[in-house]
């Protein structure tokens, strides 16, 4: 899956099944998938299927046999809680991380801008708070004086990670302004904000290319876009802006949620969502994964319509895509059938998207022949439908728009400019 695995980077994965459900080997699948993203090489897999140990999420015996092959981590898929990485770490002296430490490696070899950094860094820093202030009550426990004990150094290091996270998160808000600032301006000039949302791997990046010739690097792995990408797509005279996110996964923490609120909030501010979904995934494996996306987007604040697009329908046969259609039809109701690759169903896509947007308003308006006047109608030609111009004692304008373009323009007009 991933041609650079670092072979100084060695994981054993682990993973507790609760013994009253039934066994989900696509976690074990899942799990691998990412520790290779991650440019782990992977020993081996160990499966257990138990409740939970309060104090190594796993049984003892199992992470001991996990050690036999001297990994350099040992990656869980189970949360790992911060007096279980501290007893793992100190008894079998060797790093684990979790499923979500692990999306975090790979988010942090992949981010490219400043906004991405610092909501890596924020999400990791809000996960290492409690581990660090775990080590700390375990050392006061512990009463160890001088040298090795807790002190002035361990209680300076859980007040910096607290004001780094006070820093970034007011950062952040600089990064969620300036995206309010630009979605409001884009409205404006008569836009439509639709954004690509779904489980990692979906397909989202390979539809943003085949819809606008955005040129985005698409590859097989997870997590492959970080920070949104947006292109302009026209759907009969809708001025559409189309815009790529990052994939969504299984259980994600709320505090990964609100670490990524400004990249998240190109989702939850969209007037339509466009929901990808693998359909050549197995019928469970699909059903799984739209459940996981729609809790995610109702995470993120989303409440757009929503059109769901079954991507990679040129995988499977006639029967086995109706099979699928009836195994989700209450998750996915109309969904649209597509091949981002073959571009199979983009018509029936783009009709769609046309009849899910607002209606456009329609308006007439008057202008004096003013420079200020001049140049209001040279906006409204670039964000509206003109349906008439009428040049009386004023311009007497009748457009189509959408509802920030009308109610700017009847405010110009009211004014006289």
């Amino acid at each position: 899956m991933n041609d650079k695995i670092d072979e100084a980077k060695t994981a054993v994965l682990l993973t507790r099944e609760n013994p009253n459900q039934a066994p989900d080997p696509y976690r074990v699948e899942e799990l691998l998938g990412l520790a290779e993203a991650a440019g782990y090489r992977v020993l081996a897999e160990i499966v257990q299927r138990r409740g939970r140990d309060h104090r190594f999420q796993l049984g003892r015996g199992r992470i001991q046999e996990a050690m036999t092959y001297s990994p350099s981590k040992l990656i869980f898929y189970n949360a790992l809680s911060p007096s279980q990485v501290y007893n793992i770490r100190s008894e079998f002296s060797t790093l684990p991380i979790d499923r979500f430490n692990l999306i975090l490696e790979i988010f942090a070899s992949r981010a490219s801008t400043r906004e991405a950094k610092l909501q890596i860094e924020l999400a990791k820093l809000t996960y290492d708070a409690p581990y660090v202030r775990n080590v700390l009550s375990q050392r006061k426990k512990s009463e160890q004086p001088g040298f090795g004990g807790s002190g002035a150094y361990d209680e300076s290091m859980y007040n910096d990670i607290k004001s780094r996270i006070a820093k970034i998160k007011d950062a952040l808000k600089e990064v969620e302004s300036i995206g309010e600032d630009r979605r409001q301006r884009r409205r404006e000039l008569g836009f439509d904000l639709v954004a690509l949302a779904g489980y990692t791997n979906a397909g989202k990046s390979t539809l943003l290319n085949a819809l606008t010739s955005a040129g985005v690097e698409v590859r097989d792995q997870p997590f492959t876009t970080l920070s949104p990408t947006t292109r302009a797509l026209d759907i009969r005279s809708r001025r559409i802006l189309l815009t790529d996110t990052v994939g969504f996964i299984d259980d994600l923490p709320h505090f990964l949620i609100k670490a990524f609120r400004s990249t998240l909030s190109e989702i939850s501010e969209a007037d339509l969502v466009l929901l990808v979904a693998d359909v050549s995934d197995s019928p469970e494996t699909l059903r799984r994964k739209l459940v996981a996306s729609h809790k995610a987007l109702w995470d993120c604040g989303s409440r757009a319509p929503i059109i769901t697009v079954l991507n990679k329908a040129d995988r499977l046969t006639v029967s086995e895509s109706l099979e699928r259609l009836a195994m989700v039809s209450d998750l996915a109701p109309n969904p649209v059938l597509l091949s981002a690759s073959t571009r199979l169903g983009f018509v029936d896509l783009m009709q769609l998207i046309y009849q899910k947007l607002q209606p456009l308003k329609e308006v007439q308006i008057k202008l004096p022949y003013t420079p200020e006047g001049m140049s209001e109608l040279s906006r409204l030609y670039d964000s509206a439908e003109m349906l008439d111009v009428s040049y009386q004692e004023q311009m007497v304008i009748r457009l189509r728009g959408k509802e920030e373009v009308v109610t700017k323009a009847l405010s110009s007009s009211a004014r006289e400019l």
